[in-house]
């Protein structure tokens, strides 16, 4: 009796670990399908490094925004703290009109 029951375990065991790689493949396989959708040949569009620096190029042209941004939201939250509002930066070349 003790024997049929250690094998019942492990049978039932055994079947979980088997559900369980199918499981792991099936995330691999789906993984490994992501990879390939988001990984384009050669000839397929622009390279990593080439979307990496248009992404810096267009966050430095939007810079004279942020920093104008920036200082709006710097003088927003001093008027509302009670205290005086901050001036435009002596490199802020547009700080006169923010």
């Amino acid at each position: 009796m003790i024997m049929r029951e250690a094998d019942r375990r492990q049978s039932r065991s055994l079947v979980q670990d088997d559900d369980l790689w199918e499981r792991l493949r099936a995330i691999e396989d789906k993984l490994s399908l992501i990879i390939e959708i988001l990984s384009p040949e050669d000839s397929d569009g622009p390279t990593l490094d080439e979307i990496l620096g248009r992404l810096v190029t267009l966050i430095a042209a939007q810079n004279p925004m942020l920093r104008r941004i920036d200082l709006t939201t710097g003088r927003l939250l001093d008027i509302q703290e009670g205290r005086t509002p901050r001036s435009a930066r002596p490199d802020d070349e547009d700080g006169a009109d923010a």
